[in-house]
Protein backbone atom coordinates (compact mmCIF):
# COMPACT_ATOMS: atom_id res chain seq x y z
CA UNK A 1 0.00 0.00 0.00
CA UNK A 2 1.26 3.78 -0.73
CA UNK A 3 1.11 6.18 1.92
CA UNK A 4 -1.89 7.67 0.98
CA UNK A 5 -5.69 8.50 2.34
CA UNK A 6 -9.03 9.74 2.12
CA UNK A 7 -10.87 11.23 4.86
CA UNK A 8 -13.78 12.38 2.98
CA UNK A 9 -16.30 9.63 1.96
CA UNK A 10 -19.89 9.15 1.73
CA UNK A 11 -21.62 6.14 1.90
CA UNK A 12 -25.27 5.07 1.33
CA UNK A 13 -25.24 5.98 5.17
CA UNK A 14 -26.16 9.03 3.99
CA UNK A 15 -25.84 10.11 0.08
CA UNK A 16 -23.21 8.03 -1.26
CA UNK A 17 -24.10 5.41 -4.11
CA UNK A 18 -21.32 2.88 -2.44
CA UNK A 19 -22.48 0.76 0.52
CA UNK A 20 -19.90 0.95 3.38
CA UNK A 21 -17.73 -1.98 2.80
CA UNK A 22 -17.89 -1.05 -0.98
CA UNK A 23 -15.62 1.97 -0.28
CA UNK A 24 -13.31 0.18 1.54
CA UNK A 25 -13.08 -2.42 -1.12
CA UNK A 26 -12.48 0.31 -3.08
CA UNK A 27 -9.96 1.91 -1.42
CA UNK A 28 -8.22 -1.52 -0.79
CA UNK A 29 -8.10 -1.63 -4.65
CA UNK A 30 -6.66 1.64 -4.58
CA UNK A 31 -3.64 1.01 -2.42
CA UNK A 32 -5.06 3.98 -0.18
CA UNK A 33 -3.51 3.10 3.82
CA UNK A 34 -6.70 4.99 5.32
CA UNK A 35 -10.04 6.29 4.74
CA UNK A 36 -12.50 8.25 6.74
CA UNK A 37 -16.47 7.97 6.73
CA UNK A 38 -18.33 11.11 6.64
CA UNK A 39 -21.39 10.62 5.73
CA UNK A 40 -24.14 13.78 6.37
CA UNK A 41 -25.47 13.60 9.35
CA UNK A 42 -25.01 9.98 10.07
CA UNK A 43 -22.62 7.46 11.87
CA UNK A 44 -24.93 4.56 10.42
CA UNK A 45 -22.14 3.12 7.90
CA UNK A 46 -19.01 3.35 10.41
CA UNK A 47 -19.76 0.00 12.22
CA UNK A 48 -19.80 -1.80 8.67
CA UNK A 49 -16.79 -0.14 6.77
CA UNK A 50 -14.54 -0.70 9.81
CA UNK A 51 -15.52 -4.34 9.96
CA UNK A 52 -14.59 -4.10 6.47
CA UNK A 53 -11.59 -2.28 7.14
CA UNK A 54 -10.18 -4.62 9.72
CA UNK A 55 -10.45 -7.56 7.08
CA UNK A 56 -8.80 -5.98 4.27
CA UNK A 57 -6.04 -4.08 5.99
CA UNK A 58 -7.37 -0.43 5.26
CA UNK A 59 -7.54 1.83 8.44
CA UNK A 60 -11.06 3.42 9.10
CA UNK A 61 -11.24 6.51 10.77
CA UNK A 62 -14.96 7.30 12.37
CA UNK A 63 -16.55 10.56 10.92
CA UNK A 64 -19.31 12.43 10.44
CA UNK A 65 -19.80 15.76 8.73
CA UNK A 66 -22.72 18.22 10.27
CA UNK A 67 -24.74 20.28 7.85
CA UNK A 68 -24.83 23.60 10.25
CA UNK A 69 -25.64 27.42 9.81
CA UNK A 70 -23.00 30.28 9.66
CA UNK A 71 -25.05 33.56 9.29
CA UNK A 72 -27.51 32.00 6.83
CA UNK A 73 -25.51 30.18 4.96
CA UNK A 74 -24.99 26.54 4.82
CA UNK A 75 -21.50 25.43 6.60
CA UNK A 76 -20.44 21.75 6.68
CA UNK A 77 -18.34 20.66 9.93
CA UNK A 78 -15.99 17.16 9.55
CA UNK A 79 -15.71 15.53 12.61
CA UNK A 80 -12.90 12.91 12.93
CA UNK A 81 -12.18 10.42 15.57
CA UNK A 82 -15.69 10.43 16.50
CA UNK A 83 -17.08 7.95 19.21
CA UNK A 84 -20.03 6.62 17.18
CA UNK A 85 -21.77 5.44 19.54
CA UNK A 86 -21.47 8.44 21.79
CA UNK A 87 -25.00 10.13 22.96
CA UNK A 88 -23.45 12.98 22.71
CA UNK A 89 -24.38 12.64 18.91
CA UNK A 90 -27.79 12.45 18.89
CA UNK A 91 -28.45 16.36 18.81
CA UNK A 92 -26.83 16.17 15.43
CA UNK A 93 -28.12 13.15 14.53
CA UNK A 94 -31.89 13.49 15.11
CA UNK A 95 -32.21 16.99 14.32
CA UNK A 96 -30.91 16.25 10.78
CA UNK A 97 -33.73 13.47 10.45
CA UNK A 98 -36.35 14.94 11.49
CA UNK A 99 -35.07 18.50 9.50
CA UNK A 100 -34.74 15.97 6.69
CA UNK A 101 -38.10 14.50 6.95
CA UNK A 102 -40.17 17.40 6.93
CA UNK A 103 -38.27 18.84 3.89
CA UNK A 104 -38.65 15.65 1.93
CA UNK A 105 -42.31 15.55 2.74
CA UNK A 106 -43.13 19.40 1.44
CA UNK A 107 -40.60 19.05 -1.70
CA UNK A 108 -42.37 15.34 -2.73
CA UNK A 109 -45.65 16.68 -1.72
CA UNK A 110 -44.93 19.53 -3.97
CA UNK A 111 -43.93 17.65 -6.93
CA UNK A 112 -47.01 15.27 -6.54
CA UNK A 113 -49.56 18.23 -5.99
CA UNK A 114 -47.98 19.42 -9.78
CA UNK A 115 -48.40 15.57 -10.96
CA UNK A 116 -45.28 14.34 -11.08
CA UNK A 117 -45.07 10.47 -10.57
CA UNK A 118 -43.17 10.12 -7.35
CA UNK A 119 -43.97 9.66 -3.61
CA UNK A 120 -42.10 9.88 -0.94
CA UNK A 121 -43.51 5.86 -0.27
CA UNK A 122 -42.20 4.78 -3.13
CA UNK A 123 -38.45 6.23 -2.77
CA UNK A 124 -37.89 4.44 0.48
CA UNK A 125 -38.93 1.33 -1.01
CA UNK A 126 -36.30 2.14 -4.32
CA UNK A 127 -33.65 3.71 -1.88
CA UNK A 128 -34.37 1.48 1.59
CA UNK A 129 -30.64 1.65 2.98
CA UNK A 130 -30.24 5.12 2.52
CA UNK A 131 -30.86 8.52 4.25
CA UNK A 132 -33.50 10.11 1.35
CA UNK A 133 -32.78 13.56 0.17
CA UNK A 134 -32.40 15.49 -3.25
CA UNK A 135 -29.59 13.10 -4.97
CA UNK A 136 -32.68 10.45 -4.79
CA UNK A 137 -35.00 12.55 -5.82
CA UNK A 138 -33.47 13.86 -8.88
CA UNK A 139 -32.37 9.98 -9.42
CA UNK A 140 -35.93 9.27 -9.56
CA UNK A 141 -36.54 12.28 -11.95
CA UNK A 142 -33.80 10.39 -14.36
CA UNK A 143 -35.20 7.21 -13.96
CA UNK A 144 -38.79 8.43 -14.92
CA UNK A 145 -37.63 10.44 -17.84
CA UNK A 146 -38.24 13.63 -16.96
CA UNK A 147 -34.95 15.22 -17.10
CA UNK A 148 -31.71 13.24 -18.77
CA UNK A 149 -29.49 13.97 -15.99
CA UNK A 150 -29.09 14.34 -12.09
CA UNK A 151 -27.85 17.68 -12.94
CA UNK A 152 -30.65 18.58 -15.10
CA UNK A 153 -33.39 17.49 -12.26
CA UNK A 154 -31.03 19.81 -9.80
CA UNK A 155 -30.97 22.88 -12.47
CA UNK A 156 -34.43 22.48 -13.52
CA UNK A 157 -36.23 21.72 -10.28
CA UNK A 158 -34.52 21.06 -7.01
CA UNK A 159 -31.95 23.28 -6.88
CA UNK A 160 -31.49 26.62 -5.29
CA UNK A 161 -33.62 29.15 -6.86
CA UNK A 162 -35.85 26.36 -8.63
CA UNK A 163 -39.43 25.15 -8.60
CA UNK A 164 -39.01 22.47 -6.07
CA UNK A 165 -36.27 23.81 -3.66
CA UNK A 166 -37.13 24.00 0.17
CA UNK A 167 -34.68 25.68 2.50
CA UNK A 168 -33.01 23.55 5.04
CA UNK A 169 -32.97 24.25 8.84
CA UNK A 170 -29.68 23.60 10.11
CA UNK A 171 -27.80 23.42 13.71
CA UNK A 172 -25.76 26.84 14.34
CA UNK A 173 -22.36 26.38 13.61
CA UNK A 174 -21.32 26.33 17.34
CA UNK A 175 -23.58 23.82 18.34
CA UNK A 176 -22.28 21.29 15.48
CA UNK A 177 -18.58 21.75 16.67
CA UNK A 178 -19.86 21.19 20.36
CA UNK A 179 -21.33 18.16 19.16
CA UNK A 180 -18.04 17.05 17.62
CA UNK A 181 -16.11 17.50 20.30
CA UNK A 182 -18.27 15.98 23.20
CA UNK A 183 -18.29 12.95 21.27
CA UNK A 184 -14.34 13.34 21.41
CA UNK A 185 -13.96 13.97 17.75
CA UNK A 186 -11.75 17.02 15.84
CA UNK A 187 -14.27 19.53 14.40
CA UNK A 188 -12.84 20.62 10.72
CA UNK A 189 -14.31 23.45 8.28
CA UNK A 190 -15.07 21.46 5.35
CA UNK A 191 -13.97 22.43 1.90
CA UNK A 192 -13.54 26.41 2.83
CA UNK A 193 -13.45 27.67 -0.75
CA UNK A 194 -17.01 25.89 -1.84
CA UNK A 195 -19.07 28.78 0.37
CA UNK A 196 -18.81 31.58 -2.42
CA UNK A 197 -16.76 33.78 -0.04
CA UNK A 198 -14.42 36.16 -1.10
CA UNK A 199 -10.96 36.42 0.94
CA UNK A 200 -12.38 38.54 3.60
CA UNK A 201 -15.39 36.91 4.17
CA UNK A 202 -13.48 33.45 4.44
CA UNK A 203 -11.28 35.08 6.92
CA UNK A 204 -13.98 35.86 9.23
CA UNK A 205 -15.87 32.29 8.55
CA UNK A 206 -12.28 30.74 9.77
CA UNK A 207 -12.63 32.81 12.53
CA UNK A 208 -15.46 32.36 13.49
CA UNK A 209 -15.20 29.14 13.44
CA UNK A 210 -12.23 28.73 15.33
CA UNK A 211 -14.19 30.76 18.21
CA UNK A 212 -16.48 27.81 17.94
CA UNK A 213 -14.34 25.44 18.85
CA UNK A 214 -13.47 24.47 15.01
CA UNK A 215 -9.42 22.91 15.29
CA UNK A 216 -8.70 22.08 11.81
CA UNK A 217 -9.01 22.99 7.85
CA UNK A 218 -10.08 20.73 5.36
CA UNK A 219 -7.33 22.23 2.60
CA UNK A 220 -6.63 19.19 0.49
CA UNK A 221 -9.51 18.91 -1.38
CA UNK A 222 -10.58 17.45 -4.88
CA UNK A 223 -12.23 20.85 -5.88
CA UNK A 224 -9.69 22.89 -4.55
CA UNK A 225 -7.01 24.37 -6.92
CA UNK A 226 -3.65 24.26 -6.20
CA UNK A 227 -3.76 28.07 -5.06
CA UNK A 228 -6.47 27.73 -3.16
CA UNK A 229 -4.72 24.55 -1.37
CA UNK A 230 -1.73 26.59 -0.68
CA UNK A 231 -4.04 29.73 1.02
CA UNK A 232 -5.28 26.93 3.01
CA UNK A 233 -2.47 25.68 4.23
CA UNK A 234 -0.71 28.88 4.93
CA UNK A 235 -4.09 30.17 6.94
CA UNK A 236 -3.88 26.92 8.62
CA UNK A 237 -0.36 27.64 9.93
CA UNK A 238 -0.70 31.38 10.41
CA UNK A 239 -3.96 30.48 13.44
CA UNK A 240 -2.65 27.18 14.68
CA UNK A 241 -4.66 24.99 13.17
CA UNK A 242 -4.56 21.40 11.76
CA UNK A 243 -5.16 20.14 8.17
CA UNK A 244 -7.43 17.51 6.68
CA UNK A 245 -8.14 16.89 3.33
CA UNK A 246 -10.18 14.33 0.88
CA UNK A 247 -11.96 13.61 -1.78
CA UNK A 248 -16.00 13.99 -1.01
CA UNK A 249 -16.48 11.00 -2.65
CA UNK A 250 -20.44 10.08 -3.41
CA UNK A 251 -19.47 7.19 -5.70
CA UNK A 252 -21.62 7.31 -9.20
CA UNK A 253 -24.27 10.23 -7.54
CA UNK A 254 -20.68 12.33 -8.41
CA UNK A 255 -18.85 11.07 -10.98
CA UNK A 256 -16.51 13.82 -11.33
CA UNK A 257 -15.27 13.19 -8.40
CA UNK A 258 -13.18 9.85 -7.81
CA UNK A 259 -11.79 8.57 -4.51
CA UNK A 260 -8.08 9.50 -3.37
CA UNK A 261 -8.27 12.13 -6.35
CA UNK A 262 -9.10 15.79 -7.66
CA UNK A 263 -9.73 17.44 -10.40
CA UNK A 264 -7.52 20.05 -10.63
CA UNK A 265 -3.96 18.98 -9.98
CA UNK A 266 -4.55 15.83 -8.74
CA UNK A 267 -5.25 14.89 -4.94
CA UNK A 268 -2.50 13.28 -2.82
CA UNK A 269 -3.34 13.55 0.87
CA UNK A 270 -0.26 11.96 3.01
CA UNK A 271 -0.60 9.71 5.71
CA UNK A 272 1.73 12.53 7.82
CA UNK A 273 -2.05 14.57 7.16
CA UNK A 274 -3.98 11.75 9.29
CA UNK A 275 -1.22 11.66 11.92
CA UNK A 276 -1.38 15.30 12.90
CA UNK A 277 -4.92 15.47 12.87
CA UNK A 278 -5.33 13.01 15.46
CA UNK A 279 -6.94 14.24 18.65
Amino acid sequence: MNGQIDLHIHTTASDGTDSPRQVVELARSLGLRAIAITDHDSVAGVAQAREAGAELGVEVVAGIEVSADYKGNRAHILGYFIDPDSPALAPAVNWAVNERETRNEKIVGAMEADGFDISLERLRAAYPDAVLGRPHMAEWLMNKGYVSSIKEAFDRYLGEGMPYYRPRERMPMAQAMEVIARAGGVPVLAHPFQYGYDEEERIAFIRAGMAAGCRGLEAHYSEHSPAQRQWLMERAAEYGLKVSGGSDYHGSRKPHIQMGSGIQGGLAVPYEVLERLRP
